[in-house]
């Protein structure tokens, strides 16, 4: 499901994107089952499935409608650099409201626009496994702050005293929200009494590395080939080989996800 103009407009408008529903009720209640788990008795789960985004929430890594997204807004070679979970209780908060501002120039980082299209060096994907509502305090973002120029302004990055230009999202449980992170963002308290189920991924371009690795080996090698491609090295091309050899996600797993060494 390739990007409409629609949502490449909104993207690039506000900095973030909502593509209501896009897991089945089925997939939905086996990672909220998981990070259950995860959260409140890892030992029930083998080990391979005692982190996202191994288990049940495999399924996340190459989402379809989420891969074709990615495709658009950071181009074909991607990696999956960050993931974990979230099991958020009434009152409890993830963090300030941080990003925006000139740090959107950042090459590996930041937000731009350029030939016609839109990379966002990094991108986060919240997958939302429980209803969510405006008022319920789940991510909240401040539209546009990805493509600021000047510096973002103290009055406006204060949860206490929330920014009129303040704005969260509504969406059905099994929804994929997209945003660059350079986009002004925050987890303010949760407000509802039933938590807050998530996943959340940070993808970036194949040739970049911003996070270090947060996934265990055991969780790695216990997903399928093809999925693994998405934790590959960040190289795009080997010229020691001839013809050149191409870090893409076809060579990784018809090499058993073994890279050749490089020659002397």
């Amino acid at each position: 499901m390739a990007m409409t103009d629609e949502e490449k407009f909104l993207f690039d408008l506000n900095g973030f994107l909502v593509r209501p529903a896009v897991l089945k009720p089925d997939e939905i209640a086996a990672i909220v089952d998981q990070v259950d788990r995860i959260k409140h008795n890892p030992e029930s789960l083998p080990p391979e499935e005692r982190q996202v985004p191994g288990g049940a929430a495999s399924i996340l890594i190459d989402h379809p409608q989420v891969i074709d997204v990615l495709h658009e807004v950071i181009g074909p070679d991607i990696r999956l650099e960050n993931s974990f979970s979230v099991w958020r209780q009434k009152g409890e908060w993830a963090g300030d409201l941080h990003g925006g501002g000139p740090q959107q120039g950042d090459q590996i980082f930041g937000y731009r626009f350029s030939n016609g299209r839109m990379y966002a060096g990094m991108t986060r994907v919240v997958f939302e496994l429980t209803d969510v509502s405006k008022k319920d305090g789940a991510t909240v973002f401040i539209p546009g702050s990805h493509k600021a120029n000047y510096p973002m302004h103290p009055n406006h990055m204060d949860l206490s005293k929330p920014s009129p230009f303040l704005t969260s999202f509504e969406c059905p449980a099994g929804s994929a929200i997209f945003f660059t992170e350079n986009l002004a963002h925050a987890g303010p308290r949760w407000t509802r009494d039933t938590p807050r189920v998530a996943v959340l991924h940070a993808y970036a371009h194949l040739a970049t590395h911003w996070h270090r690795l947060n996934t265990s080996p055991e969780i790695i090698a216990a997903i399928p080939p093809e999925k693994q491609a998405y934790f590959r090295e960040t190289w795009i091309a080997d010229f020691k080989t001839s013809p050149a050899t191409h870090n893409t996600i076809e060579y990784f797993v018809n090499n058993g996800g073994v890279v050749p060494a490089l020659k002397a």
